[in-house]
């Protein structure tokens, strides 16, 4: 019988299989909040066209700055996502302290 590769003990650790599901947890979460936010653009063009087309200031109406709020929501959703993957680092780093080789 061969002695276990480091991997497979690993993937056996239940704090990993923790760790995986809160990752995978958080990616499907900022996912289908990413998406909403960009469909709500699409679907406020198509149907809400008069909200859209209103004027706030200048030349500059709701839909544009609706539009262009889309760059700040995926630079918020970047931070979030950077914020969480460092966590779920600093937790593969405790498991794989807590298995040496």
């Amino acid at each position: 019988m061969s002695k276990p590769n480091i991997h497979e003990i690993i993937a056996e650790s239940p704090l990993f299989t923790e760790v995986i599901q809160k990752k995978s947890r958080i990616l499907w979460i900022l996912s289908i909040v990413s998406l909403t936010y960009y469909f709500a653009l699409v679907v406020g063009a198509a149907y809400y066209r008069p909200a859209f087309a209103s004027i706030l200031f200048w030349q500059i109406n709701f839909g544009m700055l609706f539009a262009l709020s889309q760059y700040l929501f995926a630079g918020g959703i970047a931070f979030i996502y950077a914020h969480y993957m460092k966590k779920i680092d600093s937790s593969m780093q405790s498991i794989l302290k807590a298995n040496p080789t």
